[in-house]
Order: structure tokens, then C-alpha cells, then sequence
């Protein structure tokens, strides 16, 4: 039938970006944990699909219900690990999975607008999460601050999507007798699958993952015009940069940078955003490009070993960078600007 194949296909893919994930990250860092734990979980649940839809192994359909749940609660954990926060009272999302479980097996009628509510919530707020920034993850690696914002998105958007698909599996079975739902469940929800999973794939953690104390949120922190204390943030890490090289780090951090300073992660980036009207990604980097310039004019290092050089992770991070910053590719500046 047509409908097996995808959904085993996606399964296989799952499974080999979860080895891929394990062996390149360090497997100590929770939200590296809860990324693969989503990575495995997708596997899962796209296997159980195949076996329920393609397979009519009718006993599937109950673990599959089982494990809705538990998808986008996932997912919201391994993005919000990255903000350094998941004390006891920020784990409240799992009591989500409690209640869907309650409703699934004692109140039937319940379940799928709950799942619906699920998806639909835990969609939206990992969306609210990606237009606040990357400033608001302040463990994520600035060189993979872009590649995290879109991943962020794309589940956001694909959790929303899978709620809504939901909707009209409903529809369908009320109108149709569910005879679309085959298809349905091959084709979208398949690659809803395959959209999140592939995206947890780009979750990064620097490993510097000491938990932050809260700090509540005062006028002073978010007041729309820099401070002398501000400008002295900024001062101080400007100096940390000159001095000893730290924009330079692979995995550099707004908790690194914070905990250099010994200042909570929101007084750092509200510092910096105020002072500079950028976000941490773009103050580091632009340090990053001002450094490249010098090396492009004064030495003879390629365009490669002057973007590592200066802290790049990938040439095409470098290349981008460099063009936001100075409008122009990094060899035709130094065709221009070379001693």
C-alpha cells in the first residue's frame, strides 16, 4: 500500500539522526538529553503509525494515543532547557501529559480536544519563545544562535500545523467514516515528523549549564534607555574580548559571557541591547568581523582561517555575518582594503 512506506521511511531517517546526534554532542547536557529523548520519541511514534495505519495492527492505535501527549511536551522542554531554567516549578508541563492520560482513559470524550489544546498551546508558546529571541536562550551557542531560532519556528509552526491536521482527522471520521484518514496521517503527518525531528537535530547546549537564580523582572531592567551602568557592561566586555580572546569561543554563550561577569543573563543582554540596539549574537559577531577585517588586511591567511581565526564556526556563518556587517563578501572587501 502506499501509505506504509513513508511512515517507516521516516522512522529509519529518525534513527539514524539520533545516532548522528548522540555521537556529536555531549550526552551529560540535559537539553542535549531531552533533544535526543525527542528524536527517539518521533522514531516511536512514526513506527507505531506504521504499524496502526499501515499495517492495521489495530493494538498500535493505543500506544500511539498514549504517546501523543508526550511529543509536545518534550519539545517545549528541550527548547526551554536552553534558557537555563528547569527547576521543579518549570517542569509543570508534564503534569500536561498526566491529564491527557486521565482524560484518554477514564473520559474518552475529552481526549482529543485536550490533545488539541495540547498541541496547540505547547505550538504556540515555543513560537511566542522564537520571536522573543535568541537572547532569551541563554545557553545556546551564539554560532548556532540562527540555526536554533529556525529550528524553534519550524516545531513551533509544526506542532500548530499537527493540531489543526487533528481537527480535520476529526472532521473526517464525523463525515467521512475516516475514510481519508489513511492519507492524512501518511502524508502530514509524516512530514510533521520529519520537520520536527530534523529540527532537533540543530539543538545545541553550551556545555557551561549551571542554573541561573531568578531574578525578577524590575523597571530598571527593562527601561528603554541605557544606563552608566549599562554602558560599563558593554565597556567591561569589550575588554574581555580584547584581553583574553573570548569571542573567539566555539561555544560562547550569554551565560558564559554573564558568568564572566558575574551578572545575571538578563542584565547582560538588556545591557547590550540598549547600549548597541543588538541582540548578544550581533555584538559578538560584529566584534567577530571587526577582528576579520584586521586579519584580511594585514595578513595572508584565507578566508577560512581568518573566520576560525576570529571565532567562526562555519565559513557560510562567517560569510553571512561578514555581508550583514560590511555589505560585502569577505574576498571582495579584501581585495579593496588590503595593505
Amino acid at each position: 500500500m502506499l501509505f506504509v512506506p513513508l511512515p517507516l521511511f521516516a522512522t529509519l531517517m529518525l534513527i539514524l539522526l539520533l545516532g548522528r546526534f548522540i555521537t556529536a554532542r555531549d550526552m551529560a547536557v540535559r537539553a542535549h538529553q531531552l533533544f535526543a529523548c525527542l528524536l527517539g520519541l518521533y522514531a516511536l511514534q512514526s513506527l507505531l503509525a506504521s504499524l496502526r495505519w499501515g499495517y492495521e495492527v489495530q493494538g498500535a492505535g493505543f500506544y500511539v494515543a498514549l504517546l501523543a501527549p508526550v511529543l509536545p511536551v518534550v519539545a517545549y522542554l528541550a527548547y526551554t532547557a536552553l534558557t537555563g531554567r528547569q527547576t521543579g516549578k518549570h517542569l509543570w508541563p508534564l503534569l500536561t501529559i498526566l491529564v491527557n492520560w486521565v482524560a484518554f482513559l477514564s473520559v474518552p470524550a475529552l481526549a482529543d480536544p485536550l490533545i488539541l489544546i495540547t498541541y496547540l498551546g505547547f505550538g504556540g508558546l515555543l513560537l511566542r519563545l522564537c520571536c522573543l529571541g535568541v537572547d532569551k536562550l541563554p545557553l545556546s551557542p551564539i554560532n548556532d544562535a540562527r540555526e536554533i531560532i529556525i529550528a524553534l519556528c519550524l516545531t513551533g509552526v509544526a506542532l500548530v500545523a499537527s493540531g489543526l491536521t487533528d481537527v480535520y482527522l476529526i472532521f473526517d471520521f464525523v463525515k467521512n467514516d475516516g475514510r481519508n484518514a489513511a492519507t492524512i496521517v501518511t502524508f502530514a503527518q509524516t512530514a510533521f515528523v520529519l520537520v520536527i525531528g530534523a529540527s532537533a537535530v540543530f539543538g545545541r547546549s553550551s556545555e557551561y549549564a549551571e542554573v541561573e537564580p531568578e531574578e525578577p523582572e524590575t523597571p530598571a531592567a527593562v527601561a528603554p534607555e541605557a544606563t552608566d551602568q549599562d554602558s560599563d557592561i558593554v565597556d567591561r566586555l569589550e575588554a574581555l574580548f580584547e584581553r583574553d580572546g573570548l569571542h573567539r569561543m566555539e561555544d560562547l554563550s550569554l551565560r558564559r559571557l554573564s558568568r564572566r561577569l558575574h551578572l545575571p543573563d538578563r542584565q547582560v543582554s538588556n545591557a547590550i541591547n540598549r547600549v548597541t540596539d543588538k541582540s548578544v549574537s550581533q555584538f559578538v559577531n560584529d566584534f567577530r568581523i571587526k577582528e576579520a577585517c584586521t586579519l584580511l588586511s594585514t595578513t595572508k591567511q584565507s578566508v577560512l582561517e581568518v573566520s576560525q581565526s576570529a571565532g567562526f564556526a562555519s565559513k557560510s556563518n562567517f560569510n553571512r555575518e561578514f555581508s550583514r556587517v560590511t555589505g560585502e563578501t569577505p574576498s571582495r572587501w579584501r581585495k579593496q582594503h588590503s595593505h
